[in-house]
């Protein structure tokens, strides 16, 4: 399953390539649905900033995380390259076995990023039925995801609907899983 989403962000591509390829293991600043962020692993990726990150997406034990690791970092034609292994411990499995993402940068002026994410999905026979309602929610999922990205590296703040996010959890202490 193929997924592409793109966006304009009123920065240069310096300041977009920061954000989402240099500050990699940080999604969990502006990222919704990230509870927190971290590197993981040692540095083997030229240029890259690490080798990866965990991304906790559900603050309880043995909740759903995603391990993310490098496999391109191309600081000079802007381009990052990772995929995404969604790991839960018990429970239901999961439709999504690993999505590799492309993500590119493009300057269109000065002032102006286009930004490209295009998914590659590797699915269960269980996601190949649901396809088309996942390719629906994955979508909307991604398109969030970039405007996350559009209003944290314009205005340097999480955007309204990651901090709604963070208020729901304000109190709770992140578990370690």
């Amino acid at each position: 399953m193929k997924l592409l989403k793109t966006i304009i962000i009123n920065k240069p591509v310096k300041q977009v390539w920061k954000v989402a390829a240099e500050d990699f293991a940080h999604a969990g600043q502006w990222m919704t649905g990230v509870f927190h962020s971290s590197e993981f692993g040692a540095n083997n990726i030229e240029q890259a900033p690490c080798s990866g990150r965990v991304c906790v997406l559900e603050n309880k034990e043995n909740g759903l995380k995603a391990e993310e690791n490098i496999l391109k970092f191309d600081s000079q034609n802007h381009t990052l390259i990772f995929e995404v292994i969604p790991v839960k411990k018990g429970g239901t499995g999961l439709p999504l076995t690993k999505n590799t993402v492309t993500l590119k940068l493009e300057q269109v002026s000065e002032t102006q990023t286009k930004v490209f994410w295009y998914c590659d999905f590797e699915v269960t026979k269980l996601g190949k039925i649901l396809s088309p309602i996942l390719k629906i929610g994955v979508g909307f999922a991604f398109k969030g995801i970039l405007k996350d990205l559009k209003v944290f590296v314009e205005t340097g703040e999480p955007s309204k609907r990651k901090q709604k996010f963070n208020e729901k959890f304000v109190n709770q202490p992140l578990i370690n899983n």
